[in-house]
């Protein structure tokens, strides 16, 4: 009887080692299938990439191929006689020949205004020419090169300039300040003021600010200028700051609204008015209504 027992003991023993060493078998094998699987999902991402590299250098090339200008570039001006923005644009031509006639079509959005202007040239495939462009307001340009040859006639879509802000000589990249104070009296009268504000200026493109000319901060009450004062040039590095020891102050009262704004002209003569900031006067004393978050200017011509 009791050898009966150990047989049966040693049997289940077995069995035991039997079944534990077929688990670590299989998860060896489920551990390498996993290393497999993994090694055919990255080689299948690399050949995903890979073909989408081919497929984006085979629609590249395509376009390449089928597109009639090869480079183009602008400048711009501005343009004081006629109250314009000059862009001159120039562009080389993939084919062309000795009758070859290009102009460029402008659209105004979101007005829908519309302009054509030929272009000059031909020798080597370069032809230039200058935009007569709009400037009051807000909007931005969309721009088509046509491409005539004989009764052949091709279209190329040259894209956007952006805004007309962003084409103007002189930009605002950036301001800030100490943050304004109003004194109340008893009698109810009370006082605003800015001890420091400061401005930063570019050009074109985000080419470096040109040289300005009448630069000054006005501290507008209600509308009207309530005081104003001839900006520093260098005080910190290149920007345009107030004098710190008179600040912009002016006489406050309850429902004013007082604007700060940064005037300037370029070479051309052309004067840029920038808001910067807004603030109210109330029961609770002052609040910030309006930061500098459109740096568009408002235009001087005379």
């Amino acid at each position: 009887m009791d050898g009966k027992k150990n047989r049966i003991q040693v049997l289940t023993l077995v069995l035991c080692l039997l079944l534990a060493g077929l688990n670590l078998w299989q998860l060896r094998q489920i551990s390498d299938l996993r290393g497999e699987l993994g090694r055919t999902g990255s080689d299948l991402r690399m050949e995903m990439r890979q073909l989408d590299e081919r497929i984006q250098a085979v629609q590249r090339a395509a376009r390449e191929a089928g597109a009639a200008v090869l480079d183009w570039e602008y400048t711009t001006a501005v343009n004081k006689e006629q109250r314009v923005l000059d862009v001159t644009v120039d562009l080389s031509l993939k084919e062309w020949s000795v009758d070859t006639a290009v102009w460029v079509n402008w659209t105004s959005l979101p007005d829908g205004r519309t302009g054509s202007e030929p272009l000059r040239g031909g020798k080597s495939g370069h032809f230039t020419g200058t935009l007569k462009l709009p400037v009051g307001g807000r909007r931005e340009y969309a721009l088509e090169a046509v491409i005539q040859n004989g009764e052949s006639q091709r279209l190329a879509d040259l894209g956007y300039l952006g805004d007309t802000a962003g084409l103007l000589p002189v930009q605002l990249a950036g301001c800030g300040g100490s943050s304004a104070n109003y004194t109340r009296e008893k009698d109810g009268s009370g006082t605003f003021g800015l001890s420091f504000y400061e401005v930063n200026l570019q050009g074109s493109k985000g080419s470096r600010a040109p040289e300005v000319e009448d630069a000054v901060f006005r501290l507008r009450r209600n509308g009207d200028v309530a005081v104003e004062q001839t900006a520093k040039f260098g005080e910190t590095i290149e920007n345009y700051t107030c004098d710190t020891e008179k600040g912009l102050t002016a006489e406050a009262g309850m429902g004013d609204e007082f604007t700060l704004s940064f005037f300037c002209r370029d070479a051309s003569g052309l004067g840029y008015e920038f808001d910067l900031e807004q603030w109210s006067i109330g029961e609770s004393g002052i609040s910030r209504e309006a930061g500098p978050e459109d740096f568009w200017p408002r235009l001087t011509w005379d």
